[in-house]
């Protein structure tokens, strides 16, 4: 017995072992095409369950589909109507498990090891990363075979037998009893959260059947307790998210509930002498052994569910919105979400939008600053009154992007992911600095106020061409941190070289007026100053412009028409 309990966990542990890494090795050769569906396609409900179902069929999570929903809505990404789309497509597509394991497949088991290993040595990153799949593939059914085995000589204890007899659901008089009902669903429920798996539940459940340990009515049971079960895993996600996202969570465990309760309302709705539910799966099965009909029953439990609850959407976002009110609070979205650490493309797009934000930010400092000598209305003064809580928000935003890429540098990154994060991290420090040189711009112009300076109209014109010029590039870059346009991107380089050329050539004019003996020598002090300060605000804006070109090519984008060149920032 001791020996038979050892080989059914070892089988256990493989089964485990392979799941895992067929579903890393799906979400690393396509993850993030599955991801781009998920933002791509969520624009309506049944849009949107399309997109879960086949994204979740993919990476073989439904957990981990509904934890990137979560991050996503937290990040304001996707709004509660959208993310339930998605969750109810999860919950179809994380069914396709079952489907897989119930086959009779065990001849492809050792040609699936052997070739997961030989395309782990393959030289392309694009094959390598299907190691992992079809190896997993191979462990998965290797542990099932092992699992069912084993099983199958448990069934002939009857001391064993006798505890699976304990929540035995089979119909009484027509009828399953309410109380072993309750009794196998509680036990799907423990079992989904001990292993934060329902496709892993699932599988395990299908080896029960096939062992002939369970029958199809307890193991539907086992599903719809699994079904539940797996709504823990959102939950657990959503803890320090924000309320919306909280919603979000709540809004999987009522439609996994509600589907709970719609399919065991038809278990008293008999044909024949037996529960509607089983005719049909037996009808569907078309006279299958055991683990194609628990397959069969757990795709046609979620399937049905989700077509009666989709009309329910908008109510049950009622229901969410009204348990977890927002209390007229802002909602503040997670740009830098830690969900999507275990994400790392995604990670990598939402660092480049929170980039974004910072340099827009930046910007608005130094060209406030600017503005001091001749554009200083009520509204810039406003601005600058606050300039000294915008360069410590700045410093916080640094702070938050290098903390939040030095975890992303801990987790499993493809060679072109880990290019990015060094050059996110200069194009950061250059946004920070920008802020820096807002406040040396702001002393240089507060002591030209002060003093009474005034240039004269040569070196006002130029002062205002060299504002507009870095103005737009200052658009620019924070366009380029956007979306990758050529056009956009081919202009920005045109205008760094003129503003260059207009930095030397300014410099050099004013130096001759200096010289000249036309303007006052403290007054052109100030300017150069200025004229300095604004260079190196230029040169940390061609910092990102030219590592824009190398890094957001390999990011996740969403096309849009290229836009015409901006005014200003």
């Amino acid at each position: 017995m001791d020996s038979l309990i050892l080989n059914l966990l070892g089988g256990l542990a493989i089964f485990i072992f392979g799941m895992k890494m067929m579903s890393e090795g799906l979400q690393r050769a396509a993850g993030e095409r599955m991801r781009s569906i998920l933002r791509l396609f969520s624009s309506n409900r049944f849009v949107g369950i399309i997109a879960g179902c086949l994204v979740t069929a993919v990476v073989q999570s439904s957990g981990a589909t509904t934890v990137m929903v979560i991050g996503f809505v937290n990040a304001g990404l996707l709004t509660l109507m959208q993310s339930m789309g998605i969750i109810f497509g999860a919950n179809i597509g994380t069914t396709v498990t079952a489907q897989l394991v119930a086959f009779d497949i065990y001849q492809v088991i050792m040609p699936s090891i052997i070739i997961g290993l030989a395309l782990s040595f393959a030289p392309r990153r694009s094959i390598s990363n299907w190691s992992g799949t079809v190896l997993g593939f191979g462990f998965l059914f290797f542990g099932m075979f092992i699992m069912s085995d084993e099983l199958k000589k448990l069934s002939d204890d009857p001391a064993f037998m006798q505890i699976f007899q304990t929540f035995k659901c089979a119909p009484v008089d027509g009828v399953i009893p309410p109380l072993a009902l309750l009794g196998a669903m509680a036990i799907g429920i423990v079992a989904t959260i001990a292993t934060q798996s329902s496709s892993v539940c699932s599988g395990i459940i299908v080896a029960l059947g096939a062992g002939g340990l369970v029958d199809i009515y307890t193991a539907v049971a086992l599903v719809i307790g699994s079904n539940i079960g797996s709504t823990v895993t959102a939950q657990l996600a959503a803890i320090t998210a924000n309320r919306v996202a909280k919603q979000a969570a709540m809004a999987h465990t009522l439609f996994n509930v509600f589907g709970a309760a719609i399919l065991i309302c038809t278990f008293w709705i008999t044909a024949g002498g037996e529960p509607v539910f089983f005719k049909c799966v037996e009808w569907i099965s078309g006279g299958g052994d055991l683990p194609r009909q628990i397959a069969n029953a757990h795709t046609l439990f979620n399937v049905c569910t989700t077509i009666i609850l989709i009309p329910a959407i908008p109510l049950m976002a009622k229901i969410c919105e009204r348990a977890i009110p927002l209390k007229n609070e802002k909602i503040k979205y997670k740009r830098l979400e830690p969900h999507f650490l275990s994400t790392p493309s995604i990670a990598l797009s939402q660092t480049a939008a929170a980039l974004r934000k910072m340099l827009k930010k930046s910007w608005k400092m130094a060209d406030a600053t600017l503005r001091i000598y001749n554009k200083n209305d009520d509204e810039n003064r406003e601005l600058l009154d606050n300039l000294d809580d915008y360069e410590s928000d700045i410093d916080l935003r640094q702070k938050d992007i290098t903390e939040y890429l030095a975890k992303l540098m801990l987790t499993e990154l493809t060679e072109e992911e880990a290019e990015q994060i060094p050059l996110l991290l200069h194009c950061t420090n250059d946004a920070e600095r920008i802020g820096d040189l807002s406040l040396n711009i702001r002393l240089i112009m507060e002591n030209i106020s002060r003093k009474k300076y005034k240039f004269s109209a040569e070196a006002e014109a130029e002062f205002d061409e060299l504002h507009a010029k870095l103005s737009m590039l200052a658009t620019l870059s924070v366009k380029l941190l956007a979306t990758k346009s050529p056009e956009l991107l081919e202009t920005a380089k045109v205008l760094k070289g003129e503003m260059s050329e207009t930095l030397d050539l300014i410099e050099s004019e004013h130096i001759s007026r200096v010289n000249a003996g036309t303007c006052i020598a403290e007054v052109g002090i100030s300017y150069l100053e200025l004229v300095e300060s604004i260079r190196k605000v230029a040169k940390n804006l061609y910092n990102v412009i030219d590592r824009c070109e190398n890094f957001y090519e390999r990011l996740p984008k969403v096309k849009r028409p290229a836009a015409p060149l901006p005014e200003k920032a």
